[in-house]
């Protein structure tokens, strides 16, 4: 138990430190665990490995003796905007994203309780925009002549970690459900840009508690049927503001702030067929209740609002569909595929998230020799071409037209993990 403990503190300290940004499906990232990944992470019905914890803690029921998986996803966006006026383009700068994750099972002697520890990163964005781009140097071009210090956009970066204790029940044979407490450590957010008067900065950290609800049901020898619930949490994140643009006066903030980080509620549905010894087929309904992430408040150390910004997202369903085939006793492969829309209305779209509905197709496969296994598994994501087309402004008015034209993104993921089973 020592060595465990131990064990479990030391994968969470290093987690924790190198923990990173994405671009994914607005800003969520479900990837977390390959042989889940490969199949598109369809795996709430299947839940037959130690990311039982992240997916469908009631899985653990599944899983003998003390297990752990170990790894890395290395998510690599990119996104391009053209513009409508001049027809000029601009890349928002290359960068790749590792993302570790962690998870520890262990079934608790003869018993009917497992329990189980995770740390991953279910949520994360990270874009940058140079000076140059022609959103941004259009906005300084008109802010320059009717209104001072309106916000270019630079850089935006989200870094979120997961600390998840689970425990699982087996009721009887046919049933089990999975619970525990979700703390949110919201790593660093940075909310930078620039104005006629120069740049502004908001850098800080914060945490929020939330839980996790599951089951799974074995309606036959051959199908699961599986749900999994995460609560949405508000992280009130303190942040460092210099600069900072006030939206009901003109002037600047610098100073101790904070902001209120909305995220949001997921409830998931999948079912597990085994069609033969050798074929599973996986299908996942996920829900993502993006209308909690309303808008971003902004706050002076007073309480008194600075600025805030509107974002009004929709709820999206995502499909997933996977399988795997095992080859041998040692040997397996899986394929998947994902359509998801995007949760950003054109009100609120900024490139900041230029997001869009997406669909991704999904390879994996791995050897397990039976104590232990190494997967792998890649994702390839293309998101629609987005047109951005607002209203006209007026003087003093909107300028959110200097975004109007279309945004291009695509995110391929490398995901690689060890399983050990004691």
């Amino acid at each position: 138990m020592k060595r465990n403990l131990t064990l479990i503190l030391v994968a969470t300290a290093m987690l924790m430190l190198a923990a990173g940004p994405a671009m994914a499906g607005a800003f969520r990232i479900p990837e977390a665990g390959t042989p889940a990944m490969g199949q598109a992470n369809a795996f709430v019905g299947q839940a037959d490995d130690p990311s039982a914890v992240h997916h469908n803690s009631a899985g653990l029921v599944n899983l003998d003796g003390t297990q752990i998986m170990v790894g890395m996803n290395m998510i690599t966006p990119e996104a391009t905007f053209t513009d409508d006026l001049f027809g000029a383009s601009a890349d928002a700068d290359d960068q790749d994203f590792f993302v570790p994750y962690f998870f520890y099972t262990n079934h608790l002697g003869d018993s009917d309780w497992w329990v189980g520890f995770g740390v991953s990163a279910p949520f994360g964005l990270g874009t940058e925009w140079d000076d140059s781009a022609s959103f941004n140097s259009a906005l300084e071009a008109y802010a320059s002549s009717l209104l001072a210090g309106v916000p270019l956009i630079t850089e935006t970066t989200l870094e979120i970690v997961k600390i998840a204790p689970v425990f699982a029940h087996r009721l009887n044979d046919r049933f089990s459900y999975g619970f525990g407490p979700e703390y949110y450590s919201v790593q660093e957010i940075v909310y930078d840009g620039g104005s006629t008067t120069g740049p502004y900065k908001v850098d800080g950290d914060g945490d929020a508690w939330g839980f996790g609800l599951s089951a799974l049901y074995q309606a036959t020898d051959a199908l699961n049927v599986g749900f999994a619930y995460h609560s949405g949490v508000t992280a009130e994140v303190d942040v460092d503001a210099t600069n900072f643009p006030i939206a009901v006066a003109p002037g600047f903030y610098t100073g101790n702030a904070s902001v209120d980080l909305n995220l949001p509620d997921t409830v998931a549905l999948g079912i597990h067929y085994q069609v033969s010894d050798a074929f599973s087929f996986n299908l996942d309904l996920d829900q993502t209740m993006w209308s909690d992430y309303d808008k971003l408040e902004f706050k002076d150390s007073s309480g008194a609002i600075l600025r805030t910004v509107p974002k009004d997202y929709d709820d999206v369903l995502a499909v997933r569909i996977g399988g795997e085939y095992s080859v041998n006793e040692n040997w397996t492969v899986r394929a998947g595929y994902l359509t998801e829309p995007s949760p950003v209305e054109e009100d609120t779209f900024d490139p900041r998230l230029p997001d869009a509905d997406a669909t991704a197709f999904f390879l994996g496969g791995g050897y397990d020799t039976g104590q232990w296994a190494i997967n792998g598994a890649y994702m390839a994501l293309t998101k629609d071409d987005r047109n951005v087309d607002t209203d006209e402004p007026t003087p003093g008015g909107p300028l959110d037209f200097v975004y109007d034209g279309k945004y291009e993104a695509n995110v391929d993921i490398f995901a690689l993990d060890f399983i050990y089973r004691f």
